[in-house]
């Protein structure tokens, strides 16, 4: 583990590269989601639209791979072979993704209110001798306790203070723990952090990425497939109309199976449930296993679960297009209560964000993303605040849930 220049690591994309640039269901810590979400404002693919191309058959364009557009994943256009997606790592976001989607930040968030600013009043800031930490709760909350060593010792290291694993058995109890400032740090699940931002005053701040390579992956997307060879459907947007049967979602419950493309695809005019009737498959992998099999005509499907099921074997990727995908979801947010005492808010975020764990436990445990950057919640979490407006999420403890 060493202490890295931040600035030297983003610019390590290249600047050239950055300046041209215009999930499932959660797992503990930085590499799970904990609570899916959807497209930030627009679909990350452009029109996705069917072209009338002369194909030399009577199968419109899209059935044809060699008429697909050049896969750009600064700026994508659909449909897509999913091999091609995979084959670019598109099933993640990436570090351009985060500079594109903070490159014009919002005054403040779509739906709830802002970040809470520090207290101008000094009697307000907390100073405690430990600073308690809690991150996403799991069926066991102590897994990740040694697995985080490096990072907890970082933190009493850089703040001078001690750091307690707090061992939280919930959602609920995590934000209620900060709420009442008896929780100082915290990872909050995906869908979680409004919450957290709502009723506990949190300020989410950083987020896990590979930092191994240049492109720091993180969180997922959520992919619209059907079959290559499916003449009617070459864009989001064939789905409405004359209503078709068979397109599978997940299960009624599933943030990115099901609450998520209600959210986002009726904001971009096409309504689940009307203009299209939805099959409830019973899970991703019975999705992505229906549509390859002809069994459903369509569906929407967290990224990196269709990743797997093709890497299994179970999937030929050259067979299935993807007609629409979303802005990636963001991963677990890393925050602390607004009322920590500047001096020691200043050193939670050195501890996470100017050192390298790519060489410790924690890039081993969760899929190689030892390192932490910082994100605006507003910008980066706009694609959950959609489906929970959508939803009409009223931010209250007892509707705190995966």
């Amino acid at each position: 583990m060493r202490k890295v220049d931040r600035r030297k690591f983003v610019s390590g994309i290249g600047a050239a590269t950055l300046a041209s640039i215009a999930g499932c269901s959660g797992g503990g810590g930085g590499s799970g989601d904990g609570g899916d979400g959807g497209d930030s404002g627009g679909d990350s693919g452009g029109d996705g639209g069917d072209t009338e191309t002369d194909t030399g058959s009577d199968m419109p364009a899209h059935t044809d791979p060699s008429t697909y557009p050049e896969f750009d994943p600064a700026d994508p256009e659909f449909p897509q072979l999913t091999s091609t997606l995979l084959d670019a790592g598109f099933e993640t976001g990436s570090l351009q993704d985060l500079e594109r989607l903070q490159s014009d930040p919002r005054d403040e968030p779509r739906y709830g209110q802002p970040v809470a600013e520090t207290p101008d009043d000094e009697s307000e800031w907390l100073d405690p001798d430990t600073l308690e930490f809690s991150l996403t709760p799991t069926e066991d909350p102590t897994v990740y306790e040694e697995t985080l060593r490096p990072l907890l010792d970082n933190i009493a290291e850089e703040t001078g203070k001690e750091v307690n694993y707090a061992t939280l058995d919930s959602y609920a109890a995590q934000v209620e723990a900060m709420r009442s400032e008896r929780l100082h740090l915290a990872g909050f699940s995906t869908g979680t952090v409004p919450f957290a931002v709502n009723i506990a005053n949190a300020v989410p701040f950083s987020i896990q990425v590979d930092g191994s390579g240049e492109n720091g992956s993180f969180g997922y997307r959520l992919f619209l497939i059907t079959q290559l060879d499916n003449p009617d459907i070459g864009s989001l947007e064939d789905l409405a109309g004359d209503p078709m049967e068979n397109v599978a979602h997940a299960d009624p419950s599933s943030n990115s199976g099901n609450l998520a493309p209600r959210a986002l695809f009726a904001n971009q005019g096409v309504v689940p449930g009307e203009d299209y009737e939805v099959s409830y498959s019973g899970g991703h992998q019975q999705s992505s296993l229906g549509v390859a099999n002809g069994d459903y005509e369509a569906a929407p499907v967290c990224s990196t679960c269709y990743a797997r099921v093709v890497a299994d074997g179970q999937i030929d990727p050259t067979r299935i297009k993807c007609v629409y995908a979303s802005e990636p979801f963001p991963t677990t947010a890393f925050s602390y209560v607004n009322t920590l005492h500047p001096d020691i808010q200043e050193g939670v975020r050195a501890a996470f964000l100017e050192y390298n764990y790519q060489d410790t436990s924690i890039a081993e445990e969760f899929e190689n993303r030892g390192t932490w950057v910082e994100i605006d919640y507003a910008t980066v979490w706009d694609i959950i605040l959609q489906i929970q407006e959508s939803l009409e999420v009223e931010y209250q403890t007892g509707n705190i849930g995966e």
